[in-house]
């Protein structure tokens, strides 16, 4: 076995197709149980039968040769996911647009995929934190435990994931891996890559102790296929003072992440933009090619999922405020952050218990530079600390 997976179907990691998509036929009921449920997903809200009919037979013009059937798998397989489709390659968006477009519109609320465009500016200026012109406030600073702001990112030359093979994923990781080679040893972000299917069962456990290693086993990301072919092909680079983070192939081909204890929030994102510099041109003098990143001429970033298109980027902060969340509650709180562009996590992330502290973030991820989305954070943060203070 290797790192638990069995022999076998493994439902864990492997891909496994709802009987009725399998078949490419509409899975009726469970559409309509969807449909009718309290939290309604959005893959069920789009996908009637129409558009099914519509793009039932067609296969997307890129590299993974996407269907309707593989987009919706985790809608219907789990209706109780949020959004429940997943795109395969870049051209899956627009082959599949009158499934995709209405997805995007409904999760990014107020951004049209018709009159929208990506935010103008070269990605060095929309992620400069010089143009941050919101600070935190004193209270803010002195409660929040941690920051940390990442964003996704995929390689222009390679399918999508949930559309990749084993070999196109060790292929993006042995390119990352010459990318990291070329950072300067003496930089602050040289540091050292980690593949999973290499690294030392003690290594191995102290990644997962430092809460930098990502171990798959999420239902959804199963359903989507995200985790074929795992742990091929998966990495994680760390800079030696772990404050800079990539995750290659998780999910996304990269996650570029930048955090540190306290509240720092311009650091942290000053140590992004820097990072996302570096990797973006190693990848072009790798390879060539000046594209490195997947874009897309309306809404920007090309992610797997259509939550994080846009920028891909979450910047977040764990906020303690014990005596907010005593009185009036998470639920509360989330639908305040809401009103403000953010939302609110659990202590330890999406789903997991609330103690003392809560995680917050930004909502928004398109049509805005990445520096106004800090900004977003910034300001609910210091609502937060306010409404803590007053109790």
């Amino acid at each position: 076995m290797l790192f638990g997976k069995k022999p076998g179907y493994d439902p864990d990691y492997d891909l496994k197709l709802e009987e009725s998509l399998a078949e490419n036929k509409y899975p009726a009921e469970k559409m309509a149980a969807a449909r009718a449920a309290e939290h309604t997903s959005l893959c069920a809200q789009v996908c009637t039968p129409e558009v099914w009919d519509k793009y039932k037979d067609v296969v997307s013009s890129g590299p993974a040769k996407w269907t309707l059937a593989r987009a919706i798998n985790t809608g219907v397989m789990y209706p109780d996911s949020f959004v429940g489709c997943h795109a395969g390659d870049r051209e899956s968006y627009d082959d599949f647009k009158d499934f995709f477009y209405p997805v995007i519109e409904k999760y990014h609320t107020g951004f049209s995929m018709k009159e929208g465009s990506p935010p103008q500016g070269t990605p060095s200026e929309r992620m400069d934190p010089a143009r941050i012109t919101v600070d935190l406030s004193d209270s803010a600073k002195g409660k929040i435990a941690s920051t940390r702001i990442r964003i996704a990112r995929n390689l222009s030359m390679f399918p999508l994931n949930p559309g990749g093979s084993r070999e196109s994923r060790e292929q993006v990781a042995g390119l990352m891996a010459k990318v990291y080679a070329r950072i300067p040893a003496d930089s602050d972000l040289a540091g050292e890559f980690f593949l999973h299917t290499d690294i030392s069962e003690a290594k191995r456990q102290e990644l997962i102790d430092d809460h930098f290693l990502f171990r798959g086993k999420d239902r959804m990301q199963a359903a989507s296929g995200y985790h074929q072919h795992w742990p091929h092909g998966r990495g994680v680079y760390l800079n030696r003072a772990k404050t800079f983070i990539n995750w290659v192939n998780e999910g996304d081909h990269l996650r570029i992440i930048s955090m540190e204890m306290g509240g720092d929030v311009k650091a942290v994102f000053e140590r992004l933009s820097a990072g996302a510099k570096v990797i973006e041109e190693g990848v072009k003098a790798i390879t060539g090619i000046d594209e490195a990143f997947m874009m897309h001429p309306k809404f920007g970033a090309v992610t797997c999922c259509p939550s994080n298109i846009g920028t891909g980027m979450r910047g977040s902060v764990h906020i303690m405020v014990p005596k907010l969340i005593k009185t009036i509650g998470f639920e509360a709180i989330d639908r305040l952050c809401r009103d403000r562009n953010c939302q609110a996590r659990g202590t330890t992330g999406e789903h997991s218990e609330v103690l003392d502290r809560i995680d917050v973030s930004n909502w928004r991820r398109i049509g805005l530079p990445e520096y106004e989305l800090v900004e977003d954070m910034i300001r609910c943060a210091n609502f937060l600390a306010d409404e803590e203070d007053k109790l």
